[in-house]
């Protein structure tokens, strides 16, 4: 599942549309609230793909904003430590084998994994990565936006 956001007037292809996976989009979703926050606050329904967007102003403001802090180093710096805080959480027991490394429910009964004491939840290991680790955020992701959001002519998340 992903968010689909479409040009409502796109000047030429890249302006047509941006497509991101869940685990994309909300940390991109994030970077821009703290980028642009009242050009970014205009869209209530930021997290979800019902129509939601700008125009084609506010659109072209947002690139201008995003513009500049690619150009400041500000995004690669956000994407740099967003990455460091993420590393720094601590591991999770993992809920599937309860941290023995060994799936032991029904589902692992049922698909082989409690005789071959293995877990497909942590990889056999008891623990994982924290849930925050699963999205990333890159600064080709907030270029690739950037451009996207400049030929728009207003978009819509989808």
């Amino acid at each position: 599942m992903g968010m689909d956001v479409y040009g409502k007037n796109p000047e030429n292809e890249t302006g047509r549309y941006f497509r991101a996976s869940v685990w994309g989009w909300h940390p991109l979703a994030e970077y821009l609230t703290e980028v642009a926050p009242d050009l970014i606050g205009k869209v209530t329904h930021l997290h979800s793909n019902d129509g939601d967007g700008l125009d084609q102003a506010d659109s072209v403001a947002l690139a201008s904003a995003l513009q500049r802090a690619l150009t400041s180093g500000h995004a690669e710096a956000y994407v740099q430590a967003r990455e460091a805080a993420i590393a720094a959480l601590p591991r999770l027991t993992c809920q599937f084998c309860e941290g023995t490394g060994t799936r032991t429910d029904p589902v692992g009964v049922s698909l082989g994994y409690a005789e071959r004491g293995w877990c497909n939840g942590c990889d056999g290991k008891g623990d994982r990565e924290a849930w925050e680790a699963s999205y990333s955020l890159s600064t080709a992701l907030v270029r690739e936006f950037a451009a996207f959001v400049r030929h728009s002519g207003g978009f819509e998340i989808w």
